[in-house]
């Protein structure tokens, strides 16, 4: 039995490092999430649209590249840059878009100006205040979109402008200080498909990737639209080119759902919804991620004068809902994941925290226990024969009290919805929510639109893991402790027993007194006794 009790502690202790083991396997699994800050111009959407408020939300619960730029449109870009160190886990992997360069955008000219960065020495110290601020943190780099393919393009702007000495620069600084730095070239998608611009473009990665082996490879279809079938030719391409297959590829899906137009329109095109869910679980050996580079909702620019495919939008950059809305009705989420469309009914939203993390592993959603898995990338929309379901609110209520409404659904395993039901809301909440009178905003927006940077999720996620341990602690201890108490008394009564056969043994003692006489006392001559 003391033997056995043994066991039992020591499998007490043993479970014990089992389950933390497991606690930080998760936690250590997690370590390539990539996450970022939600675009700020979000927050403000969803007070401005709360028609759309829901779609934005689920935006916002994957990891939209935060852009890091100089345009006075975009804030504070050293503020920004602090915040989003401070916003993600240790272990994550930052996902930042670097844009600044001088004289961005040279051909189009729909982002160059009103920014801060005008000469090599604005960049020098615009690029150093994001690399001091990251410092030796897990990092995503994807530097200065549409860079290499104007330095390819046939006005030459790029080259007048001293784009690849920027570059250099730039990658100099960011990579020089930090090991765990992982940069990609924007190089755009379309000069990959003409032989001489592929060539400048082989010729200037090799130039910028021969400084250091924390250039990772390229990226393709920034803030563009094709599938990404086509995006996976294309990098095979670009590996036969440059003659290795090192330098791997990254591809934008925020709005490639339907790939491009037959007019290869770039420009807000009419026909676009968002693509793939971010995941560093690609399916092509040459493809490290699927990302979502440019905000679904952000505008190309006011497209004016282009094609039938284009539609008007305000400036580069600047949310349009109407843009946002024709994203979200022909996207992924709506055509596979079971999320409704807008159609100017008012959602439920939940309040979140100010952080995006990758879904490749916990995320908001998860933190909300609402959503669906975003790895699957299965097209079949159907439920599998035999597959579990779950059902789950897409979407809480924030208001306690009233009759807000929420959207409840089922899911089967692979996150994809195969029934929904909605209620909504009353209809004196619904009048107070246009444009024009927005709702108040939810704690979410408040603390997006003041830029203070929330660690509750993350916060969340080590106290519960700590809980679960001291729980298991407490347990093992429990076990022990009841094992030391068994042995203990099991040794009492061992004890005990032994003693009574013992006396047993022995003759008995009488149990009357028999021919008793007192006897006179002895006491020595010169005792003081008497």
């Amino acid at each position: 039995m003391r033997l056995r009790s043994v066991r039992t502690a020591l499998w007490g202790l043993s479970f014990v490092g089992q389950l933390t083991d497991v606690t930080i396997g998760h936690r250590t699994g997690a370590a390539e999430t990539l996450c970022s800050l939600p675009p700020e111009a979000y927050a403000r959407a969803k007070v401005a649209y709360p028609a759309s408020a829901f779609a934005i939300e689920a935006l916002e619960a994957h990891s939209v590249a935060t852009w890091y730029s100089d345009r006075f449109v975009d804030g504070d870009y050293a503020q920004l840059a602090t915040d989003l160190v401070a916003a993600c886990p240790l272990t994550s992997r930052i996902s930042v878009v670097v844009y600044g360069l001088p004289e961005k955008d040279c051909a189009a000219r729909e982002s160059t100006g009103g920014g801060s960065v005008n000469s090599a020495a604005d960049y020098v110290a615009f690029v150093t205040t994001l690399a001091t601020a990251i410092g030796e943190r897990k990092v995503q780099y994807i530097l200065e979109p549409d860079a290499i393919a104007l330095l390819a393009d046939s006005s030459k702007c790029g080259q007048r402008a001293g784009y690849v000495a920027n570059l250099q620069t730039a990658i100099g600084l960011l990579a020089s200080t930090n090991e765990n730095a992982e940069i990609y070239l924007d190089v755009g998608y379309w000069t990959l498909q003409d032989a001489a611009k592929s060539t400048v473009v082989v010729e200037t990665v090799k130039q910028l990737a021969a400084m250091t082996n924390r250039v990772k490879g390229i990226v393709l279809n920034t803030s563009n639209y094709q599938s990404t079938s086509t995006l996976a030719t294309l990098c095979t391409a670009f590996q036969t080119a440059i003659g290795s297959t090192d330098l791997h590829c990254i591809f934008d899906t925020s709005r490639n759902y339907h790939g491009g137009p037959a007019s290869h329109e770039w420009c807000n095109v009419k026909s676009a919804g968002i693509g793939a869910l971010p995941t560093k679980k690609t399916g092509l050996s040459n493809v490290d991620y699927l990302v979502w580079v440019k905000p679904p909702g952000a505008s190309d620019g006011t497209c004016d004068g282009r094609t039938s495919d284009s539609m008007h939008g305000p400036g580069a950059g600047t949310f349009s809902d109407d843009l946002f809305q024709l994203l979200w009705n022909q996207g992924i989420l709506v055509a596979e994941k079971g999320y409704p469309v807008i159609d100017g009914t008012v959602h439920g939203v939940t309040t979140r925290n100010s952080t995006s993390l990758g879904r490749d592993e916990e995320g908001p959603e998860q933190h909300e226990h609402e959503q669906e898995d975003p790895d699957d990338q299965e097209q079949a929309t159907g439920k599998p024969n035999g597959t579990p379901v779950r059902t789950k609110s897409a979407f809480a209520v924030e208001k306690g009290g009233s009759s807000a409404s929420a959207i409840s659904s089922t899911f089967d395993a692979s996150g994809t919805a195969i029934k929904s039901k909605e209620s909504r809301l009353k209809a004196e909440e619904v009048s107070s929510s246009s444009p024009s009178s927005p709702s108040p905003p939810t704690t979410a927006s408040r603390l997006a639109d003041s830029h203070q940077i929330s660690n509750e999720s993350s916060s969340s996620s080590t106290a519960g893991s700590s809980v679960v341990v001291v729980l298991a602690v407490v347990a093992a201890a429990v076990v022990v402790l009841a094992a030391v108490v068994y042995v203990r008394r099991h040794q009492s009564r061992m004890l005990s027993e032994s003693k009574t056969r013992e006396l047993s043994a022995l003759a008995p003692l009488p149990t009357t007194m028999v021919n008793f006489r007192p006897q006179p006392a002895l006491v020595a001559p010169d005792s003081y006794l008497l």
